[in-house]
């Protein structure tokens, strides 16, 4: 796998009896672009969504009489968000894409399954490593899950981030990106 940073797990991650899904609470909707939301949802009572960086949740919601499914990565941090969120960019003709920001409010359930995937890394705080990553676009979104949770969980570590977009404009969490604390070294815009 790339550079030994991502490997697949040895055993699979669905739990016994299928997969599982959650019913989760819109907490808020954040304009991150003009064609891209952040979705962050309140953990689930009586229990806490558990998650890797890296990850993706699967939205389902009803359209025109059936169920439509998507993935979406988690654009949080398990070690530092207190509840998890994923990124939603519109693409032409998307039906959830375009579904979720012209319908979705906060307050609205959402029925996702487990978070799955295989686009991750274990941390350890005794660990130095220069971690480069390549993203584009709406690619971010699991970049940025990963970029927190490094430089929270390996204060030794550098991340380094080589990300393209259109325009300024286009850029999702350039904010956040500009005022990572700690600074993230070799991240130029």
């Amino acid at each position: 796998m790339a550079f030994g940073l991502f490997r697949k797990s040895a055993k699979k991650e669905e739990p016994q009896g299928g997969p599982k899904y959650f019913d989760l609470k819109v907490k808020e909707i954040i304009k991150e672009t003009k064609d891209a939301i952040t979705i962050i949802f309140n953990q689930p009572e009586g229990e806490i969504i558990s998650y890797k960086s890296g990850q993706f949740l699967t939205l389902i919601v009803p359209f025109e009489g059936k169920e439509i499914r998507r993935a979406y990565s988690l654009c949080s941090s398990p070690f530092l968000d207190e509840d998890p969120a994923v990124t939603v960019k519109r693409v032409e003709k998307g039906l959830m894409s375009n579904w979720l920001p012209d319908n979705l409010k906060e307050g609205d359930s959402v029925k996702v399954l487990a978070p799955t995937g295989h686009f991750t890394t274990e941390f350890n705080k005794d660990r130095k490593r220069h971690i480069i990553m390549f993203a584009g676009g709406s690619g971010i979104t699991p970049m940025m899950s990963i970029i927190k949770s490094t430089l929270s969980q390996e204060p030794e570590s550098i991340v380094s981030l080589i990300y393209c977009n259109r325009d300024d404009e286009s850029i999702i969490f350039k904010e956040k990106l500009e005022n990572c604390k700690p600074p993230m070294k070799g991240v130029y815009m």
